[in-house]
């Protein structure tokens, strides 16, 4: 099967599926929403749908070698981890802001952009995922990945994100409106995810010491 239109399908479909779930980067575009407006939101979506094609284009081409790598590199998982709980104190420490103040913090020039970008690009389980997912899709059908079966696949993965965390956007918006105290709900439950992933990340490398 080498119709781009149906790899556009499969990566929307599985990027739009796997997005869903709550996780640091549809959490970071509701807390943007939620701090300051629809606008931001959507810059942090765009970024963060620009690193998962990336993502998912070195899982496809480094996919087995890189998780590899991962598995006996213990460094690395300390420094997730240590950065994943650093994240997660500063976003539940900070305490939301007056309105006036966060309003004077609006004009200044924030680059929500990079932010999308350095959230999603340290984010480690999207690599891992894409592993996994592009395996569950080779048992239906023989993968073909090069030439136009390969961009219609990342233009559906693109787009699968971008639609699901722009929902998110749409749902913080309408949040906003009706609940006052949203920020700070939102900031707990993205500081408990960012911790979850730091504190798995640290017990994996503990782990891989003590074997």
């Amino acid at each position: 099967m080498e119709d781009p239109f149906t790899y556009l399908f499969v990566g929307f479909l599985v990027c739009l599926l796997g997005t869903i779930p709550f996780g640091p980067i549809n959490l970071l575009v509701a807390k943007t929403t939620l701090d300051y407006d629809r606008r931001s939101g959507i810059e942090v979506a765009f970024a963060a749908s620009i690193i998962e094609i990336l993502q998912a284009l070195i899982a496809i081409c480094f996919g087995m070698l890189i998780s590899s790598f991962l598995e006996a590199n213990v460094l690395i998982k300390f420094f997730l981890a240590f950065t994943f709980i650093g994240l997660a104190i500063f976003i539940f420490t900070r305490k939301p802001e007056p309105e006036a103040s966060l309003e004077k913090k609006q004009s200044r020039p924030l680059s929500f952009f990079r932010n999308g970008l350095i959230i999603a690009g340290l984010n480690p389980q999207a690599v891992p995922f894409w592993i996994f997912a592009l395996a569950t899709i080779s048992q239906y059908f023989e993968f073909h990945s090069m030439g136009l079966t390969l961009a219609g696949f990342l233009l559906g993965v693109f787009i699968g994100k971008f639609v699901a965390l722009y929902g998110f956007v749409v749902a913080s918006t309408y949040l906003k409106t009706r609940l006052q105290e949203s920020s700070t709900v939102v900031n707990r439950l993205l500081a408990g995810i960012l911790l979850f992933i730091g504190l798995s990340q640290g017990w994996n490398a503990v782990n891989s010491l003590l074997v």
